[in-house]
């Protein structure tokens, strides 16, 4: 039964160690890797998780040097594949969202259209990007397989989804910046451009509607 007192930084440590043994500067690059994009937290308290997964017996530890200099490399136990299969098996969780850009748009009434413009400014170039990031990998894995050629063929699956959220965002980033153009200021469209307000919540009752068919 998978232990959920473990965190999902825990079991993505678990996972990374499944096929490759790691010192705790390797997990970092690793993680490092496109993992930041989909997990923010990932890197977080990454020291008293590997000493918790070796507390718990999932992950064993032993010394290597070169020359004068020691380091410790984690290696996966029997009993953390089997925490780890287990928790795979389990309903996974909703998928949350941390934007802090669309933060801003929701306040944008209490700041200036500049203000608005440049958020929708920033958050495309920060989606291109994340886009080109996630491109190059796919070309990387493509080309030699990765750190994991074992894991392509998942890896595949992951990209796909974080090119096409990132293309999203750059849309999406277009369009709102095309909305602003017959706005005045960030706070009297609510009343002056009901048309627009309206037109734009559509596709909200349009998906809707496709839901309920």
């Amino acid at each position: 039964m998978a232990d959920r007192g473990l965190s999902t930084t825990g079991y993505l440590i678990l996972g990374l160690l499944a096929d490759h043994d790691w010192s705790a500067y390797q997990l970092a690059e690793q993680l490092g890797r496109g993992v930041a994009e989909l997990w923010p937290s990932a890197d977080r308290g990454r020291y008293a998780l590997l000493n918790r997964l070796s507390d718990e017996g999932f992950v064993q530890t032993r010394q290597e040097h070169t020359g004068k200099r020691a380091r410790t490399i984690y290696s996966i136990t029997p009993a953390g594949r089997e925490a780890l299969a287990a928790w795979l098996s389990t309903p996974v969780r909703p998928p949350t969202l941390e934007f802090e850009g669309m933060v801003r748009v929701l306040l944008a009434d209490q700041g200036s259209l500049d203000d608005l413009r440049g958020t929708l400014a920033r958050t495309r170039e920060q989606a291109l990007a994340n886009r080109e990031m996630f491109a190059r990998y796919a070309a990387y894995i493509s080309g030699t397989g990765g750190t994991f050629p074992e894991r392509r063929h998942l890896f595949a699956l992951a990209n796909t989804f974080m090119i096409g959220h990132y293309e999203h965002i750059i849309e999406w980033a277009d369009w709102a910046e095309a909305q602003l153009a017959s706005w005045p200021d960030t706070a009297s469209p609510a009343t002056t451009h009901g048309d627009q307000v309206r037109e734009m919540l559509a596709a909200g009752r349009q998906a809707l509607q496709r839901d309920e068919a």
